[in-house]
């Protein structure tokens, strides 16, 4: 990368890590009867994120330099992995690996604050953007994550190409089993909590799930007539049992949102009708360009939706779409080599928009 690149990326990315409406990303999982789990996930930058799905393989090795320039922990990865990375970096974003282990990284501002890692615990330490790989790397279940974190520092650190941003971010790591914990850095300590099935922003993990108290009253039916004063009231049509659900683009919003309406929809059978439903809902918080603006030092930003990506953690599929092209793609895991010695694979997100031409499925009409 020359070195214009490098200086363009920089202010790209201190733009995006001082604006404010970079906060928009949303996650939640599907099961269904048969019991493939499905993890849903949209990507909403202001900032265009120039993804790639790459890959990584087995025995890939990892080093780092603790804040203090002492070595941090190094290892080599058990396990292979797709993922994608942000800014056109080596960074993981998003991912699953050949266990079915998935992990998301959102964004967390006015919350975040990594690890400070005590002396003579270097070597238990990782900057925070290496915690995708260490994760998805090494580790088959949640369980195994879960009881792993107990003994690592997750700190902050900037990486030259990036310039000095750091990114305010929480994790989402999930199972084929259904198992799943959600890990914030707030106030320098880590926090680990049960994931509930659904992923928004600020505020904090806790917050949101204490918030969603305030919508117990949310009903998928129709309320029923009520009589008063001689007079009787019927609601005025299909959806009026869901009155007062938010819609708009606000996280809290987004999180009650997703949450009442995987807590309403029908039961699915099987892995396609989990995809099937996984992009109905995805499509509730669907962000066009335009719709969510900031202005920062006279400069106006839209969050857009970016990428979407749906992981079918039961048969290792990654399927995605992205903002130009809403065509759903998918990447097979068991085609892939992740030997030691297999290429690294790397392909960007954004394709041209695809429409398929169906002018000659036409039959004669009886």
């Amino acid at each position: 990368m020359n070195k214009l690149s490098v200086f363009l990326m920089s202010c790209a990315v201190s733009l995006l890590a001082v604006s404010s409406p970079a906060d928009a990303c949303t996650d939640f999982r599907v099961m269904a009867k048969d019991g493939t789990l499905i993890v849903g996930r949209s990507m909403e930058f202001a900032v265009d994120m120039n993804a790639n799905l790459r890959s990584s393989n087995r025995m890939r090795q990892f080093a780092d330099t603790a804040p203090d320039g002492k070595p941090a922990m190094s290892w080599k990865a058990k396990y292979g992995y797709l993922y994608i990375d942000g800014m056109n970096q080596d960074i993981t974003v998003d991912g699953i690996n050949e266990n079915g282990l998935s992990f998301e990284y959102l964004y967390l501002p006015g919350e975040t604050q990594y690890q400070a890692v005590p002396q003579g615990k270097e070597s238990q330490s990782i900057p925070y953007y290496h915690f995708g790989d260490w994760v998805l790397g090494n580790f088959k279940t949640v369980d195994e994550v879960r009881q792993a974190l107990a003994n690592i520092f997750v700190y902050e650190q900037t990486l030259p190409s990036l310039g000095s941003a750091i990114f305010p971010l929480h994790a989402v790591i999930q199972d084929a089993t259904g198992k799943g914990i959600v890990v914030e850095f707030v106030r320098g300590q880590m926090m680990i909590y049960d994931f509930m099935g659904v992923l928004t922003n600020s505020p904090t993990y806790d917050w949101q799930i204490t918030n969603l108290r305030n919508y117990l009253n949310l009903s998928p039916y129709s309320p029923k007539p009520v009589t008063a004063g001689g007079f009787t009231f019927s609601s005025t049509g299909m959806g009026s049992g869901s009155v007062g659900l938010p819609g708009d683009a606000s996280p809290p919003s987004r999180f009650t949102k997703i949450s009442f309406m995987l807590n309403s929809v029908y039961p699915v059978q099987t892995a396609a009708d989990a995809l099937n439903l996984a992009q109905h809902l995805i499509n509730n918080v669907d962000l066009p360009a335009g719709l969510v603006r900031s202005i920062d030092q006279g400069k106006e930003s839209s969050d857009i939706t970016q990428w979407v990506v749906f992981k079918d953690l039961s048969h290792k599929i990654l399927y995605y779409r992205t903002y130009n092209d809403m065509t759903v793609k998918g990447v097979s895991m068991s085609k892939i080599d992740f030997s030691e010695k297999a290429p690294l694979l790397k392909m960007p997100l954004a394709q041209p928009a695809y429409i398929m031409d169906m002018t000659d499925k036409f039959m004669t009409a009886k």
